[in-house]
């Protein structure tokens, strides 16, 4: 029988510590990408339509929004949070571009603009 020496840390469902969460210093779980992917698909094989990118680059806004709340010092990561809402006002520029109501409809789901 092994004993180890270092205390094993209590991990959440997605094998995350309950620290790590708590720092934001997980950026997505494991399953969160697929459910993500599911809601917001237009059919069962689109993975990289705009809408889900939308999707995707929320829910980083999201989670880094809440690390900001806890690690207000924390400029890099905020150089990288600057550089998703780039990326994601780019994709919603040419969904508004390419289909004024699928743009709305990803607006509305996501609550985006008021």
């Amino acid at each position: 029988m092994e004993s180890s020496t270092t205390a094993e840390k209590p991990t959440t469902l997605s094998g995350f510590t309950e620290q790590d969460m708590a720092l934001g210093a997980v950026k997505l779980s494991a399953m969160e990408p697929q459910d993500v992917i599911k809601k917001y698909q237009i059919n069962s094989q689109d993975t990289g339509s705009p809408e889900v990118q939308v999707a995707l680059l929320t829910r980083r806004l999201e989670i880094l929004t809440k690390h900001f709340s806890t690690n207000p010092k924390d400029h890099h990561s905020r150089r990288g949070m600057m550089n998703i809402i780039s990326q994601r006002k780019q994709l919603l520029s040419y969904l508004k571009a390419e289909s004024v109501q699928r743009y709305r409809n990803t607006l509305s789901a996501l609550g985006l603009r008021k």
